[in-house]
C-alpha cells in the first residue's frame, strides 16, 4: 500500500496479484513525504501477545496501514478529500487461478509434498485451520461500490503498467522487477479443480467475479474437446 503526495496516487495492494514487484517499481518514485505500508517487525512486538500485523489490519489508526490495507481504513487514513481527488488503483487476478496461487504459495513455504488442492479446498478441517479465502474485494471496494479508478489485470500487468506509467504522468516508465520464483511451472489452474471446488471460489468471490468478469477457463475441457472433435472429422 502507497499513498504518494508526489504523483498523487493511491495504490490500494491486494494479495497474490504481483503486488510486490509493483511495490518495488513504485517505491523508487516515492517522494520523501510519500507513505509505504512497513511491515517490519518493531520493536514492540516482542511483547505483544497480537502479533504486529493483526494489528495493524484491525487498528491502523494506531499501529499504520497493513500492506493490504482496506479502501476504507486507507480513506480514513489520508482523508476524504485526497482519497477522492487522488489516482487510485489495484490489481485482480482471476480468482480461480489466484487461489490455485495461494495454496501452492503456502504449502511451498511449508514444504509440504502430500499436495491434493481440490481436497484440501473442499475440507472443512482445512479450510478452518489454514488462510485459505482471500479478502481482495475490500481492498479496492467499499460496500459494493468499487472505489478505485482503475483495476489492472494480474494477467495483462506488464501492459497496464506500461499504461499506468502514462496516466501517472511518469518521465521514466515504470520497470516490474523480476522476483524470484518460489515453484516450477505449473498446469493450467483449471487442471486442479472439480465442479465442487469450482463451485466454493465462485461463491467465495461472487463480487469480484461480477464486477471484472472473469469467467472460468477450462482448458483442459476444451483440450478434451478438440481432441474428440479431431477425432471425429478423422474419422469421418
Amino acid at each position: 500500500m502507497i499513498i504518494s503526495h508526489k504523483h498523487r496516487f493511491i495504490f490500494l495492494q491486494t494479495e497474490k496479484t504481483g503486488g510486490t514487484s509493483l511495490t518495488t517499481a513504485l517505491q523508487k518514485i516515492m517522494g520523501d513525504e510519500d507513505i509505504a505500508a512497513d511491515m517490519s517487525r518493531p520493536p514492540w512486538a516482542k511483547y505483544s501477545p497480537i502479533h504486529h500485523g493483526a494489528l495493524k489490519r484491525h487498528f491502523p489508526a494506531r499501529f499504520g496501514l497493513h500492506t493490504h490495507a482496506t479502501a476504507a481504513q486507507v480513506r480514513a487514513i489520508v482523508g476524504s478529500e485526497k482519497f477522492g481527488s487522488y489516482f487510485k488503483f489495484a490489481v485482480e487476478r482471476n480468482p480461480w487461478d489466484r487461489q490455485v496461487s495461494l495454496y501452492f504459495h503456502r504449502e511451498w513455504k511449508k514444504q509440504n509434498a502430500n499436495l491434493n488442492f481440490d481436497r484440501d479446498l473442499r475440507s472443512f478441517l482445512y479450510r478452518n485451520s489454514e488462510y485459505v479465502r482471500l479478502h481482495n474485494w475490500k481492498n479496492y471496494a467499499i460496500g459494493n461500490d468499487v472505489v478505485v479508478d482503475q483495476v489492472l489485470r494480474y494477467e495483462n500487468l506488464a501492459d497496464d503498467v506500461a499504461q499506468l506509467s502514462a496516466t501517472l504522468g511518469l518521465k521514466t516508465p515504470l520497470k516490474l522487477p523480476k522476483l524470484r520464483k518460489y515453484t516450477a511451472d505449473r498446469p493450467h489452474y483449471s487442471t486442479y479443480y472439480t465442479a465442487k471446488s469450482r463451485a466454493l471460489v465462485a461463491k467465495w468471490y461472487g463480487k469480484e467475479i461480477a464486477a471484472m468478469g472473469f469467467v472460468f477457463d477450462d482448458q483442459a475441457a476444451n483440450k478434451n474437446a478438440n481432441q474428440h472433435g479431431l477425432a471425429g472429422a478423422a474419422q469421418s
